[in-house]
């Protein structure tokens, strides 16, 4: 599913119902988002919290949605308290 433009709190809801009557594994494609206001990032990370893949986002995007681009189209990232780490953060790249 693409999600274009501007992503504000007037289309939240929408994008919530159109979302929960899809059936199977859920791909929100951002390439095309512009923007988004605080309800729409706040929609962004519950859908991915519940399992909603996400791809196409700009390094802006994933910066606001915390995602690292290991965590594109993948599970969600693991919630507070969890031991397990990927090892990667703190290396610098030659």
């Amino acid at each position: 599913m693409t999600v274009d433009g501007r992503l504000g709190a007037d289309v939240v809801a929408e994008l919530e119902r159109v979302v929960a009557e899809l059936s199977g594994p859920v791909c929100l494609d951002l390439a095309g988002l512009r923007s988004a206001d605080e309800a729409g990032l706040g929609v962004l990370r519950a859908l991915r919290a519940h399992g909603v893949a996400v791809i196409g986002a700009s390094p802006y995007f994933r910066l606001l949605l915390g995602l690292e681009e290991a965590d594109i189209g993948r599970e969600p990232p693991l919630g507070p308290g969890s031991s397990k780490r990927n090892g990667k953060r703190g290396q610098g790249r030659t």
